[in-house]
């Protein structure tokens, strides 16, 4: 679930440079290609030219959002010339990269400010705005000298130092949240992910087990739901239980625990009472000794 945008205002680098990378971090690339191969076979008119079927709005501007967000919730991806930076804007596990130059020669600068235009009128048809500020890009390469190896190696370099692939747990977190803001149609290119973030653990072996989730590309959310266990004559809750961790992949529950044995004897008469109500219910209860252990296989004390 990590993602890599890249946004290429340059002659002609941009879709070599991009399909090097992924292809080097074995990431799928997602462009225009894709989106126009895929939207095709679903009806699209002219599969030669996208930016202008979606300008004439032949194409809903959510279902290429919905496309492009599927592929991320699947695999890691590298998104080319489709506004990824504003719709992935503020998300964790992506870095946004932008490519132009600077060229003296005529025919190519007209060529080059043509596809700006196309790129901004497409930006504005999809996400309302007038274009990608600097502010949306985490890493801007000015195209030289240099080849589009030398690119890929500053791109590769950049995913390793942000660290974009361990943090699988939390970025399919924010990609599901933004996949029901889009099927509610109430986006705003990054409308409700400013409070999609790392979760405020209520203590650190919380925090420890989610890295080590995430460094094994494991999806998980936190105190997803809680269960009830007693109520009162009204119906109102007076006693209900809240897993740590839900692990969507395995439909498992993981409870932990680093208490004295007075608390755990307590949380042990919650979980027997969670099991009676809820029998087909899949949790596992880590203990402090057996947890520590768990840690110190990964390297962490």
């Amino acid at each position: 679930m990590a993602i890599i945008t890249i946004s290429d205002y340059t002659h002609s680098l941009g879709e070599e440079i991009a399909s090097k990378a992924s292809q080097r971090l074995g990431f799928t690339l997602v462009d225009t290609n894709l989106l126009s191969d895929y939207l095709f076979s679903k009806g699209l008119r002219n599969k030669e030219s996208f930016y202008l079927e979606v300008l004439k709005k032949n194409v809903q501007t959510q279902y290429i959002k919905k496309v492009i967000l599927e592929k991320a919730l699947n695999n890691n991806v590298i998104i080319l010339n489709l506004g990824g930076e504003l719709l992935f804007h503020n998300l964790p596990g992506t870095i946004h990269v932008k490519l132009y130059e600077i060229n003296d020669n005529t025919d190519i600068k007209s060529l080059i400010a043509s596809k700006r235009v196309d790129y901004k009128r497409f930006i504005k048809s999809v996400f309302g705005k007038e274009r990608s500020v600097g502010r949306y890009f985490d890493l801007q390469l000015k195209i030289e000298n240099h080849d589009s190896d030398y690119i890929v190696d500053m791109i590769q370099r950049a995913v390793e130092l942000k660290g974009i692939t361990l943090k699988a747990g939390v970025t399919w977190k924010a990609l599901q949240k933004l996949r029901s803001i889009i099927n509610s149609s109430e986006i705003t290119h990054n409308r409700g992910l400013r409070s999609v973030e790392i979760p405020s653990f209520a203590h650190p072996s919380e925090k420890e087990f989610a890295r080590v989730l995430d460094f094994y590309r494991i999806k998980w959310e936190y105190e997803p739901r809680s269960f009830l266990l007693k109520s009162d004559e009204e119906g109102k809750v007076k006693e209900e239980f809240t897993p740590d961790f839900y692990l969507p992949e395995f439909d498992l529950y993981i409870e932990l625990t680093t208490l004295k044995q007075k608390l755990v004897t307590k949380k042990n008469r919650k979980l027997r009472r969670l099991k009676e109500l809820y029998p087909n219910l899949n949790i596992k209860l880590f203990y402090g000794k057996d947890y520590k252990k768990f840690l110190q296989r990964f390297g962490i004390k």
